[in-house]
């Protein structure tokens, strides 16, 4: 019986560029590696109406959390940091 590789929550802390309010993102992945989310991009909102994207590599803060269930990884799946970076979620 085969079982499913482990999967990791990557939790990254931005600051929104125009008020400079925290903003949260979260993406998940098979990879515990923090450049996992470096590369990509990630559609974000503020309280203060500013929304556009943010891109992993300028979070303020990114840390990796065991992720104990199983939700959709891969290629092109909304949520998911594996596979192509640019445009990951």
């Amino acid at each position: 019986m085969e079982t499913a590789p482990p999967q990791f929550a990557h939790i990254l802390l931005f600051a929104c560029p125009m008020c400079f309010r925290p903003l949260v993102t979260a993406c998940n992945s098979t990879n515990r590696n923090l450049e996992v989310a470096d590369g990509y991009d990630f559609s974000s909102r503020c309280h203060c109406g500013w929304s556009g994207e943010v891109i992993g590599m300028k979070a303020k803060r990114h840390w990796v959390e065991a992720w104990s269930n199983k939700a959709p990884v891969g290629k092109g799946i909304a949520g998911s940091c594996e596979g192509d970076t640019a445009g990951g979620n």
